[in-house]
């Protein structure tokens, strides 16, 4: 740290105080930009969650409600949260888990969209955020047919799972929250939660703190403070990865980690194909936060808790079972940056291009998608790797439901007789 303070031009203190501000906005921007959707959604996400038929819809749900509160980690967590509840099985939860993780690109993408002004800028900004999209579509779209017929996903982390049941839990706290959660609940008290006005508040402040950073950064970054940047937290893959993670770890929140390097890419000091291990990291970050919830959970050893602790190790191995299959290969990792550099050239032509991308892709597509697959009956040759307790549960469930409907046929046929 002292060796990049040091690199800073005569009056950057200033420069840096600027930066900080504007970060504090950023953060707070993307955190209303959550509260809107939330209080706009009045709890479509959860409903989402709990009403999953089958792995194809799970997956899309995953997607969706990430986008709707613009936050993995809520949907993650919420997800285990299910699934200790008994309100969602496991076995409908590890789908959703997978489509968490495209859901939560949509907000690095919806920040490349402040840089519109600045064509140069915004290419690079819209082709570094698309690069994490097209790598979690094409890493979702192999394990999640994996998953089904192999149960490779499952299989691990009910090893796992067995391992780590009755730990105990790691608290961890972001120190963002007791600096932005302040701000942004100020603001929604003042809107008196109307879903609307917070939304417009939540861009306005983007725009405005991404101009901040953007003026901030090109003061500050002098070609020595650059290339001390690219060297020392760019400066190789396993870098920027362990770069990503950490800060994900800090922060709890994958959107925030992803969304504050989109800035820098559109500046132009960090390429494409340099960001990648870096949101790669911040994937495996933000899986931590389910983690730790579902270890507080299993402590008791419940089947309940078994099953949230399961369903969080899934997250955190499909990350990792990605990154393995499919970073190490040159061919394999140039792909998703190819794509999204062609896909790039395409939706920066305009705005109304870029804001019909971010709607398509993940709000009408996914919505399209669990309207058509809602009654696929997929589950019926999908039986996931569970734990023990929590196979035992599904067994008892599945027994109470015959129960059930054999009482319900012996009182339909008793009305008829009579």
């Amino acid at each position: 740290m002292k060796r990049l303070t040091q690199a800073l031009p005569k009056g950057g203190l200033w420069n840096v105080l600027g930066l900080i501000i504007s970060l504090v906005l950023f953060f707070t921007s993307l955190d209303l930009l959550g509260e809107a959707f939330e209080l706009m959604g009045e709890g479509a996400a959860e409903t989402l969650l709990a009403t999953t038929a089958n792995p194809i819809t799970g997956f899309l749900v995953g997607i969706l409600a990430t986008t709707l509160v613009q936050s993995s980690s809520t949907t993650t967590s919420l997800t285990v949260a299910l699934v200790a509840s008994g309100t969602l099985t496991a076995v409908a939860a590890i789908p959703i888990m997978l489509g968490a993780n495209i859901g939560t690109s949509v907000t690095n993408t919806i920040v490349a969209l402040g840089h519109f002004r600045n064509i140069e800028e915004f290419k690079r900004a819209f082709k570094g955020s698309m690069v994490l999209d097209f790598f979690n579509i094409i890493a979702a779209l192999l394990f999640l047919p994996l998953e089904i017929f192999t149960r490779i996903l499952s299989w691990s982390a009910t090893q796992l799972t067995n391992l780590l049941t009755g730990a105990g839990a790691v608290d961890l706290f972001s120190p963002l929250d007791y600096i932005v959660e302040p701000i942004a609940n100020f603001i929604v008290g003042l809107t008196q939660e109307t879903g609307w006005i917070v939304l417009i508040i939540a861009f306005g402040l983007l725009y405005l703190s991404l101009q901040g950073l953007v003026k901030s950064l090109k003061a500050i970054l002098n070609e020595d403070l650059e290339e001390k940047v690219k060297k020392y937290l760019f400066g190789s893959w396993w870098q920027a990865m362990l770069f990503g993670l950490m800060i994900t770890i800090a922060v709890q929140s994958s959107s925030i980690t992803t969304s504050v390097i989109v800035p820098i890419i559109a500046l132009g000091v960090v390429a494409a194909i340099q960001a990648l291990p870096y949101f790669l990291g911040a994937n495996i970050g933000t899986s931590t936060t389910a983690l730790l919830a579902a270890l507080s959970l299993a402590s008791n050893g419940d089947a309940e808790g078994t099953a949230s602790l399961m369903v969080a190790l899934v997250h955190m191995i499909f990350d990792i079972y990605a990154i393995i299959l499919l970073f190490p290969i040159k061919k394999i990792r140039e792909i998703p940056i190819w794509l999204a550099e062609k896909s790039g050239e395409f939706v920066t032509k305009s705005r109304a291009v870029a804001i019909a991308y971010i709607a398509i892709i993940f709000y009408a597509l996914p919505f399209a998608g669990i309207w058509l697959t809602r009654d696929l009956d997929i589950a019926t040759f999908y039986e996931p790797t569970l734990p023990q307790e929590v196979e035992q549960l599904r067994q008892e469930a599945s027994a109470n439901d015959g129960n059930t409907q054999n009482t319900n046929n012996s009182g339909s046929q008793s009305n008829n007789q009579k």
